[in-house]
């Protein structure tokens, strides 16, 4: 039996981050015993904080993985604990990625996505959901997997890292929020 494959990926570093909490996170997930505990195939990758490489990166992740699930991490300073975005709007960028450059509006085909897949806020995972993912890169890489698959595909903000929000805690609540949506993809 083939293993499922799980691609999570992070961004890199913008405007005054000298490191980006997002990608901190998705490299500290292998170390949380999650390839042998959840028997999956884990796939990490750090994309640019840019429009023109997700266009680029996400088709060719999916293309290349075929994965049973799609975890893309984002920071937002408004977050106080790992948030699951539920859905992703397909136009009003405003904001200019680390190039100078924004998206073109005429490829978003849908106003509005939403995942397909559930997620309950229970003490055990320690979440919250969003229905705002702030129109810059983080909902933009969103919609962008959500057009190739809604129902595998899932978008979570992370809070900036602290004594309290360590990568190490945030990727262990990470694997349990990955546990419970496996529980949902049937690949």
């Amino acid at each position: 039996m083939a293993l499922k494959t799980v691609v999570v990926t992070g961004f890199g570093l913008f405007r005054d981050y000298t490191m980006n909490p997002s990608w901190e996170i998705a490299q500290k997930l292998h170390t949380t015993g999650i390839i042998e505990e959840l028997n999956i195939n884990l796939i990490t990758t750090c994309i640019p904080v840019c429009y023109k490489d997700v266009d680029q990166i996400v088709p060719l992740l999916w293309f290349q993985h075929e994965p049973a699930l799609m975890v893309h991490l984002g920071v937002s300073h408004l977050s106080k604990k790992l948030t699951i975005e539920l859905i992703a709007n397909g136009h009003g960028y405003c904001k200019t990625d680390i190039n100078g450059d924004f998206p073109d509006n005429e490829c978003l085909a849908y106003n509005e996505l939403k995942t397909g897949l559930k997620v309950e806020c229970t003490d055990e995972l320690d979440v919250c959901t969003s229905q705002d993912a702030g129109r810059y890169l983080c909902e933009y890489i969103y919609f962008k997997s959500l057009c190739i698959n809604k129902n595998q595909t899932i978008f979570i903000h992370v809070p900036i890292l602290d004594e309290n929000n360590t990568a190490k805690k945030l990727a262990e609540n990470l694997k349990c929020i990955i546990k419970k949506l496996l529980e949902q993809v049937t690949k």
